[in-house]
Formats: C-alpha cells, structure tokens, sequence
C-alpha cells in the first residue's frame, strides 16, 4: 500500500495495517526476547505480562523504534519532531475461560479528561507489532471501532465488570506474525480474550511531539517532594519516578534512535 493511501485509510479509521512488517527471523528473534523478559521478572497469576518500558531490555527491541517499515508512516502523520516517549510489552496466554470484562478505552489517560476539545487533539500515535499469529478471532486480538478516534465517547455497559457484547462497528484486528498495527491513540480500542491455544506476544511502541515531556530536570524522589510540596508528608510517598527506558546519554546510539526528530528528516514530499 503506497503512504498516501496509508493515510487516507488512518484518517477515514483511525488505524492501518502492515502486513510483513517485521522478517520472519526479525520476528523470531524478537518472541525469544519476549520470552527471555517473560522468564526474568514475575507474571500475573493467569501467566500474563505487561512489562513497561522494555526497550531498555535488549538492544534488538531499540531497532524497533525507528524501523524503516513503519517510520515513513508516523513521521508523516505526526511530522518528523517526534520521540518514543512509551512503551510496553503484552504476554497473554491462553485464557481458561472469558474474562469478558469492559476494556475499552482511549489511549492518553488524563488527556482525555482535561483536554476540551472536539474531537480531542491526537498527540500521539501507536505501533504494535504483533509476533504470534492472531489471524483469527478468539487470540487475543486488537479489537478497533473504525472511524471512533473522532469521538470522544462510548456508551459503557451499566456493569462493566461483567460480561457484555461488544460496542456496535467493533472488529478484531486479524494479523499474522510480524504484522504492525499503526493506530491513533484516540481510536476506541480493546484486547480480546485470548481463547485459543496460543499464547499471545506482541510489543508496542507510543510516539509523540518532542516537545511533550519535562523541559527541565529536578530531583524525583519522595524525601524533595516532601519539602517542596505544600501538604501532608504522606502525600509525597505517592509520588513515584518510572525511570525513563533510555534517556539521552545512555547507551549512545540507542538513546538517539529515541528521539526520532534527532535523526534525518523524512523524504520531503510527506504529508507532515
């Protein structure tokens, strides 16, 4: 699919697929990684793993950030002066039965409340690279509502914690391995169950305007927050610092490769 038929297709949905995105020995190289970070550090008690910032993990999972076959895309939907600023990796094995709970949802967390527009601003963008197949429904799949990342509600079931059909226009996101799904945080999404016999593994990646983030540096730790913060001491042992995957300076070539406005622009001609 060419890049402006891309675009036309994330503006009209809210998402594109790329299917072969990753080789098959990119995306074999990648699972065992997967696993490796599966094996280092402790599961949910149904086998699960949502590991935050795992690109500081192994190097490999760094190549992803400023990957050739999805770059070209998010830079032309978000312009060149962009970083990595999120990411996580998803494990999910086979579900003894139907969760069935609410997970639909908006990326962005508080932006969606606080930011008072209509539709809300994009801001950032979303790639998930999905490693085992979930060709089928029932793996644990994507689910998207086409065309949703331009309103800013969805009706909620009065129970969201018990099973409930899926909102009207919702489909599952059907990829093979080695697949990338580039999709606007604001589109209304959801994870599936996962009911097969496959375990689930896929990695995604948030990119953002550079200008997003802290301008300035200041001690992170509880004992400052405690006398620079009006209000009850307590208060400050809530605040807590995620350290941040790869900061500038660390890992010299990695920590560049997240700040994608620090490399060449893209091709001119792009729709920035």
């Amino acid at each position: 699919m060419e890049l402006e038929q891309q675009l036309r297709r994330f503006d009209r949905d809210g998402f594109v697929t790329i299917d072969g995105a990753l080789s098959p020995d990119e995306v074999r190289r990648l699972a065992r990684l997967t696993d490796s970070v599966l094996r280092s550090q402790p599961a949910a008690a149904d086998g699960s793993l949502h590991a935050l910032g795992f690109v500081a993990r192994e190097p490999a999972f760094v190549e992803l950030v400023d990957h050739p076959r999805v770059l070209e895309l998010v830079c032309a939907i978000l312009g060149w002066n962009i970083h990595m600023y999120h990411c996580h990796l998803d494990v999910h094995p086979p579900a003894a039965e139907p969760a069935g709970s609410w997970r639909w949802h908006q990326d962005g967390g508080r932006q969606n409340l606080e930011v008072e527009t209509d539709p809300r601003p994009r801001l950032s963008v979303k790639v998930g690279w999905f490693l085992t197949d979930v060709a089928r429904p029932g793996r644990g799949n994507l689910r998207v509502i086409p065309g949703s990342h331009l309103q800013n509600r969805l009706s909620r079931p009065e129970r969201p914690d018990l099973p409930a059909p899926p909102p009207p226009g919702a489909v599952d996101v059907l990829a093979r391995p080695g697949t990338a799904v580039v999709f606007d945080r604001r589109i209304w999404h959801a994870r599936g169950d996962n009911t097969s016999r496959y375990t689930r593994r896929a990695l995604f990646l948030g990119y953002t305007f550079r200008w997003i983030r802290a301008r300035d540096s200041y001690p992170v730790t509880a004992p400052w927050f405690a006398g620079a913060v009006p209000g009850p001491a307590p208060a400050a042992g809530r605040v807590r610092h995620r350290r941040r995957p790869l900061d500038a300076g660390s890992r010299g070539r990695a920590a560049a490769r997240l700040d994608v406005g620090a490399r060449p622009q893209p091709p001119t001609g792009l729709s920035m």
